[in-house]
């Protein structure tokens, strides 16, 4: 997702695999947004570059991320098959 070797990719499928692993749980809560805080705190905590740029992306990366899991998290979700794996650069989102 983040333009690294597609191992993960290519060894466990598309995104399609990656939802369905989370759907189905039911209400979270603010479940995401203490992920989130979890997630930036952990950046500190493993010496990641305080530099503001990538702080933002790595940011708006994991809030999308959390949002597009939190999507399929109503109990019955249905996660549509073939769903391709994003990409996700310094701007966002790429298509």
């Amino acid at each position: 997702m983040l333009g690294g070797p597609a191992a993960y990719s290519d060894s466990c499928g598309d995104e399609s695999g990656v939802l369905a692993m989370h759907a189905g749980n039911g209400e979270m809560g603010d479940l995401g947004e203490r992920f989130l805080d979890c997630f930036v705190k952990a950046m500190d905590d493993a010496g990641l570059p305080g530099d503001a740029a990538f702080r933002e992306a790595m940011t708006a990366y994991m809030r999308w991320a959390v949002g597009n899991v939190l999507v399929y998290s109503p109990v019955g979700a249905v996660v549509p098959a073939g769903v391709r794996m994003p990409r996700w650069g310094w701007g966002g989102l790429q298509s």
